[in-house]
């Protein structure tokens, strides 16, 4: 049997191709020869190279010979970006049954949580190293870049963060004096607004803010750099990505969350005062309490639980950035991965403050 390709192999040439001729082709066995001549071919595009690689594929399954007369190499270039040695594989083989078995997927995910761990810890030495060598070599970070990444995510989240804290202020203040009214105690919702604000809600909010906008941002953003081998580039050239891509969102992070926290509570405290101002309480008397209960240990608790927030977010979207695959799925899962491990950590790590300044009596 032969077969001759035409001048112009297209979806409208070849079409008529695939009809005639590999009902023949499929045939054919071991022992029969095929015959294929492609020295008319001018021009090629994916449907010829798709009816090429379907017969080379055939001849690999069912056993048959091609003799290729192929005087302008178009058949050879179409073949050395497929892996001929492989058309031979059964496509089941391939495409393997996903394993079931309760115990095979437990072991997996013990394997696959023990993986992550040893990641994080390598990244976090990697860090407290390169964090260890900026002390002695401040030059090294990137100034610019640390104003730009502290901008987009603390000067940009403003308007969100303003908006939910004063939200929050507003709905525990209306559900608080709701409550307390029946006792005739309205007057200490500003108290526990003020002390809840300041000693958790508001680091808290805008941390799981700062995890849902920078936070997969980073490991986005590095993530594609990493697709697009610039983080390769980086390396090749000397330069530490750890010093040039995660320090200085790292910083910004760490920098940003207590300035948007602080807005988050101000926005808050409006909130309240304006329901306690509809429930008849004066301002001044809301305000007062505020100020009393707005204590310098209540206010420095909620910085530093701030900036160790901030510092979790940007450790673990930079992380998940630096370990993402080279797809843009991988990049999809890295992004995703960034925000449930910040969580998840802010969540722990909140868990174990509230412990410690239990027994320390803060």
């Amino acid at each position: 049997m032969e077969i001759s390709l035409p001048e112009t192999c297209s979806a409208e040439t070849v079409a008529e191709l695939w009809r005639s001729a590999l009902p023949v082709v499929a045939r054919l066995g071991e022992g029969d020869k095929l015959a294929l001549d492609a020295e008319a071919v001018v021009t090629c595009d994916g449907a010829g190279e798709a009816l090429i690689v379907e017969l080379y594929r055939r001849s690999a399954r069912q056993g048959f010979a091609i003799a290729c007369r192929d005087g302008r190499g178009v058949v050879a270039r179409t073949l050395e970006f497929f892996a001929v040695e492989r058309f031979a594989e059964d496509s089941a083989a391939a495409n393997p049954v996903r394993k079931t078995s309760t115990a095979v997927q437990l072991g997996e995910a013990v394997v696959h949580i023990w993986q992550v761990v040893c990641e994080q810890m390598a990244f976090l030495g990697e860090a407290a190293t390169a964090f260890a060598t900026l002390l002695f070599r401040p030059g090294r970070l990137r100034l610019r870049d640390t104003l730009l990444h502290f901008e987009r995510a603390g000067i940009d989240a403003l308007p969100i963060t303003l908006l939910i804290g004063f939200l929050f202020g507003l709905i525990v203040a209306f559900m608080a004096a709701a409550s307390m009214s029946r006792f005739g105690v309205e007057v200490y919702v500003a108290d526990l607004l003020t002390i809840g604000l300041f000693r958790e809600l508001g680091a808290l909010i805008t941390a799981i803010i700062l995890a849902g906008r920078s936070g997969s941002a980073f490991a986005a953003e590095i993530g594609t750099m990493k697709v697009n081998e610039e983080v390769d580039a980086l390396e090749t050239l000397g330069l530490p990505p750890m010093t040039f891509l995660a320090l200085p969102r790292v910083f910004a992070s760490t920098l940003a969350l207590p300035l948007l926290s602080i807005f988050a509570i101000a926005a808050g405290l409006f909130g309240g005062a304006m329901v306690m101002t509809a429930t008849g309480l004066p301002s001044t008397v809301y305000w007062q309490r505020v100020f009393k209960a707005a204590t310098l240990s209540n206010v420095l608790l909620g910085l530093f639980k701030a900036a160790v927030f901030g510092l979790l977010v940007g450790l673990v979207g930079c992380s998940q950035g630096l370990h993402t695959g080279r797809t843009a799925d991988a990049v999809g899962r890295a992004a995703t991965a960034a925000v449930v491990g910040s969580l998840t950590l802010i969540t722990v790590f909140d868990g174990i403050f509230a412990v410690l300044f239990y027994v320390l009596g803060v």
